[in-house]
């Protein structure tokens, strides 16, 4: 087990369909003890987690507060003792609706942008204190949007282009400290979040969006949480100490 020990918080993590709650499953198979941290309820995640036998906690937190992350980290070391992993993975993504960006308010904007970037600032922020002078591993959750760019989600793709800078930046300033920073691109995943922006969309289907997007890939299949982690778990262990400031795409070959 890669992760033997070892304890992560993991924010976005509450929809058991979602990309955090795979990561969360598999980080706990490698021996970490786990953190989910959301707005929303995770103790489903928790369940499940415990029924396989590991350990967890839900914290809830919004990520767009500073005051919110900073009592987060230190009940979760208050329960597990210390902070080795972070994965930066709440979004705001299943309740927005594609449209002209003439049409995007100035509030969706900022709320888009409060989450999307501000919750990895706040949270690194927050658990810098106690990595500091052991080093940790922090992941930044990205997507291949900021490679393929896309009509009607400015402020989506800009967001996670800032998370791609902020990984750079933040590689550069907390190397010293032996803290790996990396991004981890997704393409289009078949998760909870993507079955509700395809109902807003209206335009076209689930199966249709998969069958789009399968076609462009390299392998010809459709993308899912399980997909990312193997990756994650390589990123949040030692087998990736000498890796940082990296941006790291998973989508079957949608981008080189």
């Amino acid at each position: 087990m890669r992760l033997k020990d070892k304890v992560a918080i993991i924010t976005g993590a509450a929809d058991p369909e979602g990309i955090g709650a795979a990561i969360a499953i598999r980080y706990t198979e490698e021996g970490a003890k786990i953190v989910i941290a959301d707005v929303a309820d995770g103790r489903r995640v928790v369940e499940a987690i415990e029924k396989a036998g590991g350990k967890a906690a839900f914290v809830k937190t919004d990520v767009t507060r500073q005051d919110e992350c900073d009592a987060m980290v230190k009940a979760a070391a208050a329960r597990f003792g210390t902070i080795d992993i972070l994965v930066n993975n709440a979004a705001i993504y299943a309740d927005i609706v594609e449209k002209p960006f003439t049409e995007v308010t100035t509030e969706e904007w900022n709320r888009v942008m409060a989450v999307n970037t501000g919750g990895p600032f706040h949270c690194t922020k927050a658990v810098f204190p106690y990595m500091r002078e052991k080093g940790g591993k922090i992941i930044n959750i990205a997507s291949d949007i900021v490679l393929l760019a896309m009509p009607g989600l400015p402020h989506y793709v800009a967001s996670k282009g800032a998370v791609v800078a902020f990984t750079r930046c933040m590689a550069k300033e907390l190397g010293e400290f032996n803290i790996n920073v990396n991004a981890l691109a997704p393409g289009y995943t078949k998760s909870g979040a993507s079955k509700k922006v395809t109902e807003h969309s209206g335009v076209y289907s689930e199966e249709e969006i998969d069958t789009m997007i399968s076609q462009m890939r390299c392998l010809k299949r459709a993308e899912y949480p399980e997909d990312l982690v193997g990756t994650a778990a390589f990123l949040a262990s030692k087998d990736s100490d000498f890796i940082t400031g990296q941006l790291i795409v998973v989508n079957g070959g949608n981008t080189f």
